[in-house]
This record gives C-alpha cells, structure tokens and sequence, in this order.
C-alpha cells in the first residue's frame, strides 16, 4: 500500500489534476507497471520519471535493469536497481528526459533477461495550462442532472467530468460537451458547438439548455381534397424551425408555434383555413390543427349587398371565403344614392338562394330609377313606353319614356278642364329626378243658338262666334249687325240674351233674337220691311183711268199684301173705256141735242 500511494504522488506532480485516473495499470512480460500506468502515457521534455514496478516474487531482493531506448530504438541509458523483498522496483525520477520527442521505450529485464517487461510512453514538449470556466444556463425547469463534459488530453487521455467549476487544462485539449439529456418525452438540449478545441483564447464553455417537448404537429382537413399541407413555424434550441405536417419534433418549452393559416388547392377559388393555427407548447404530445375548406364567393354588383348567410344578416364584400355547405340567400334591398336615386335589384345570378359547394360568382342586376314628382290639378295620362296609363308621382326606370296625352277633363254638364302647359316638357326621357307640373285652363260651354253667324269680339278679336268652350275668364261682346241673305233679304238682331257683353264664368246660353227683313220695291221706291209686315198698296188715278200694281202679287191699289219674300210693285195706269165710251155717248148725245136745238 505505501507503494500505491507513492504512485499516486508521483502522478500528481507530472499531470493535470483532472487527468487523473486512479486504479490504472499495465502488465507486460510478467511485469506490472504502476509508473507509468498505462502505455502510452505522456511525459515532457525535462520531465523527470518515476519507475514504480512489481516484478514476479521469485525474482525478490534480485538485480535488475531498466533501460530507456530513444525514438529511434537505440539505448539512451541503463539504470541498475534492486529488487526489494516483495518484488518491487521503485526509483524515484529515475531519469529526466531529454529534447527528444517520440514514443520512448521503458524495459526493465531481471536475472538477465529471464524476465523482460517494457511500456511506451510518449515525450512531448510542455504546453501551458488554460483556465477554463465551465457552466451551463438553462431555459425552462432546471435539468434534472449536471450536464458532462468529455475532455481528452494531448496525451490521449480521456476522462469526463460534470459541467460546473473551473478547469486547468492543456491547450489542445478536445472536448464534447454533453448535447441533450432526456427523460421520455421531455429533454434539455443545447445548440452550443458540441465539440472543440480548448486554446489559450478559450475562457469558458457554458452551453445553454432548453427544455424541450417532444410534440407531433399534426392536422385535420374537413372536407376537398387536392390541398398541401401545411408548414409549421415552431422554435428549437432558441431558434425557427420549420416542418411540414405531420412532423414530430422536439420544441422549446412554452415557445409560440404557428401552422400555416391556410391551405392553397390546385382549384381556383378553393382554400382550406385554420382557426386554431398558433399557440404555446406546453406540454408534450400532439398538436393538432383543424383545417375548414372554403370556396371564394365573388359578387359583381354596382351596389352594397346584403345577405342572411347561415341565418346572420351580413353585407357581402367583393371577395367572400365561406366554408363549404354555407347558405347565403340573398336580400332584395333597394340601395338609395340620394333622395331622388336609387338603385333597384332586378335579379341576382345564378340565383337569390347559394349553397356553398363550388367557388362561385354572383352577378347582381340593377336598375337605376329616379323619383318623378307629378304636380297636376288633374289626373295626368300619358304613354309611358307605349303603354297608355295615368301618370302619378313615384319611382321611374332609367331610360323610361314619358309622352303625357292632351286630354279634357269634364267637370259637369258645361264646365271642363283643359292642359295648359306641361314643363319641363310634355314628352321626355328619364334620366335624371324630375317635377311634371302641368297646368289647366277652365273652361264653360257657350250654346249659342241663332239663325245668322254671331259676330263677336273675344276679349277685344273680332271672331265668329259658334257653339264651343270658351275660356273661363273670357269677355265677349256680340256685334250688332244686319244679316243679308241676299240683297233682297236680310236679317237684323233684335235682341241679345243673357247680354250683349258678358264674361264667362259659368255656362252660357247665347240667344240671338232676330226678324228678317224682305227688300220692297213699290213704284221704284225700295224700303226693307219685316217679314211679315202688311203693306196697303194706295194709288190716286183719275176716274177715266184703271190702275192695278203689278210685280210679286197684281193687285189693285188699295189692297193689302203681306211681306214674306222680297216684293216688287208697279202701278199700272190705263183708260177706263167704259167711262169713256159714257162719256163719249153723253157727249155725242149733249151735241146732237145742241145740234137738234140749233137746228130748230
């Protein structure tokens, strides 16, 4: 045992601390070496060494040899001893070695030769000591257990230690830092460089450890097919990661993951989106994403849209997702621009109720129309089209003819309404917000019952007045002429009713009261007389004379004609023979009676 414990002396002058290794030995040829303890052990140049042996116990308290040979193989030096009474050899710094560096062999040969043990060790040039901090940080719960670090010398010795404290090592010592420590699904893992080389630079190795879950990023699809699957954006080791679903990997502990939120499909309008598409990882297992397939809904309308889209009222956008099997039925609303405006949905395409099940384009047909304000004391007709109907305020068609019809309007027996004037016009296009004001005219009937033309003057023109309607408000004043029917004839006003001059209010019946007058010519001499009238025909002839009138009627003078045609009367005088031939007689008879007396 005091043998033991001088070799673990002896080693501690020449090695690093941490390069000890305890227990080590090496047999060779019958021989057991504790100094060196194992071939291939290293040693520097001045380095002196210390030989600590057991030969076998039949060679006790004999003579040996230990020989040192250089690189090359030829002897560097031979060192007598003396085997003490257990068969050991002890020679404490037996030698020093010189600048030679290589594989020097150590021989120790007993009763010349009878028994020979060697060993290799190796002579290299000193290199210093580095001071290395060891550590490590740890991001999540504390690792269950210290991590390890592996450090193998330039010698070639290897020993592992845990991953705390400080170390004096060569440089050009190799080390592997432990790089994960699991427990079933849970794990510590670092992304430090597991592998190195310590230099004179190297001041600390402190890794930082996740905690991580082993967790599979999985999902569902509902619905299609024809998708690609989605990636995952997880962290790992403090850093983004991606995979494609399904994909199990190990993630940092209550780090953010995110899936894609959406699916692309080889079909236009088709998509497939998440809700659930990121959250923490808190615990190992399965991650799942539920993926809805969606067709896109386009609407092409000029107005806003709305719609009760699985029984929720909403206003349809120019783009729509809705998940496969979504109702949409479409509302009939009238969008109004302005007071005056508006636009009518005339029909919607492919139609007004859509269930989702392929992407979809929804055409929605409107009709402008504007407000026609109709301002008319009267019901106003019109050909609206084409089409006769009565023309009333309200909403209009763009596009929309309007022809408004120039009817009379009968108020009563005599009275009626007639279209003044129509603005903006009577006829017209829509397309704008009109006012139709249209205005009227009253008027009353005038009967007028006369037997010659009624000469008037309306409201100061002279005019022919007949039976007609004549404008509400009108002043009309009958002319009082004479009628000639012919020269012979004519006929005069005698009288006016309800007046010679009136203005119309009411409904008039206008009488002219007349006689008709005949031309009569008596003797030359002519003078108009009513029809009618009775005319004696007088004359002063000699009683020796006949007169008689001759002309229209041959009468006698003195008698009576009535005048009921135009009259032409001539006397005619002539010789009364029968008074004459009296005459004549008396006279011839008073002659012959003178002639009788004067013959006597």
């Amino acid at each position: 045992m005091e043998m033991k414990a001088k070799h673990i002396l002896s080693l501690i002058g020449l090695i690093p601390l941490v390069a000890l290794i305890t227990g080590a030995v090496y047999s060779s040829g019958g021989i057991t070496f504790y100094s060196p303890s194992y071939n291939g052990e290293t040693y520097y140049v001045g380095q002196s060494i210390t030989i600590d042996a057991i030969v076998p116990q039949q060679f006790a308290t004999d003579g040996a040899t230990i020989n040192f040979f250089f690189p090359n193989s030829s002897l560097a030096v031979t060192i007598p001893v003396q085997i003490n009474g257990s068969g050991g050899i002890y020679v404490r710094n037996a030698y020093t070695f010189p600048n030679v560096q290589g594989t020097w062999q150590i021989a120790i040969e007993v009763a010349g030769g009878v028994a020979v043990g060697s060993i290799n060790v190796n002579v290299i040039q000193r290199t210093p000591l580095v001071t290395v901090h060891l550590g490590y940080s740890v991001i999540g719960q504390p690792i269950p257990q210290t991590p390890n670090i592996t450090l193998t010398f330039p010698n070639g010795s290897t020993t592992t230690v845990p991953l705390q404290g400080t170390i004096n090592v060569p440089s050009g010592t190799l080390y592997q830092v432990e790089s994960a420590i699991t427990e079933g699904n849970i794990r510590w893992a670092t992304n430090y460089v597991s592998t190195g080389t310590i230099t004179p630079t190297t001041t600390s190795i402190t890794p930082t450890y996740y905690q991580q879950y082993l967790v599979t990023f999985n999902y569902t699809v509902q619905g299609g097919n024809g998708y690609t699957p989605p990636t995952v954006y997880y962290h790992s080791l403090g850093t983004n990661e991606t995979a494609e679903a399904p994909a199990t990997v190990w993630v940092d502990v209550n780090s953010a993951y995110t899936y894609s939120p959406q699916l692309q499909s080889s079909v236009q309008g088709e998509r497939w989106i998440t809700t659930n598409y990121t959250g923490i990882v808190k615990a190992p297992g399965e991650i799942n994403a539920y993926y809805i397939n969606q067709y896109l809904v386009t609407l092409q309308s000029q107005v806003s849209v709305y719609a009760i889209v699985n029984g929720v009222n909403e206003t349809l956008n120019s783009t729509n997702w809705f998940t496969q099997g979504t109702t949409i039925k479409l509302e009939n609303i009238t969008h109004y621009v302005s007071s005056t405006e508006r636009y009518m949905i005339a029909n919607f395409s492919p139609s007004a109720l859509i269930t989702v099940n392929q992407p979809t384009t929804i055409t929605v047909n409107t009709i402008i129309q504007y407000l026609i304000n109709v301002n008319s004391p009267v019901q106003l007709g019109a050909f609206i089209n084409g089409e006769n109907e009565s023309l009333t305020s309200g909403w209009y068609n763009q596009g929309t003819t309007i022809k408004i019809e120039n009817l009379t309007y009968y108020m009563g027996s005599g009275e009626r309404l007639i279209i003044g004037k129509v603005l903006p016009a009577p006829q017209l296009t829509v397309n704008a917000s009109y006012t139709i004001t249209a205005t009227t005219i009253t008027q009353y009937f005038v009967n007028v019952s006369s037997p010659i033309p009624v000469q008037v003057l309306i409201n100061g023109s002279k005019a022919t007045l007949n039976s007609s309607w004549i404008n509400s408000g009108t002043t009309i004043q009958v002319l009082n002429y004479t009628y000639n029917v012919s020269p012979q004839e004519r006929i005069i006003i005698v009288g006016i009713s309800p007046s010679q001059s009136f203005t119309v209010k009411s409904p008039v019946n206008l009488k002219l009261l007349t006689t008709t007058q005949y031309l009569v010519t008596i003797n030359g001499v002519s003078k108009f007389y009513n029809s009618g009238s009775k005319i004696i025909l007088n004359a002063s002839v000699p009683f020796y004379e006949t007169a008689m009138f001759k002309g229209t009627y041959n009468v006698s003078p003195g008698s009576a004609i009535t005048v009921n045609q135009p009259i032409t009367e001539t006397l005619v005088v002539s010789p009364n023979y029968l008074i004459l031939g009296v005459i004549a007689a008396v006279i011839i008879i008073v002659i012959a009676v003178v002639v009788i007396l004067l013959r006597r």
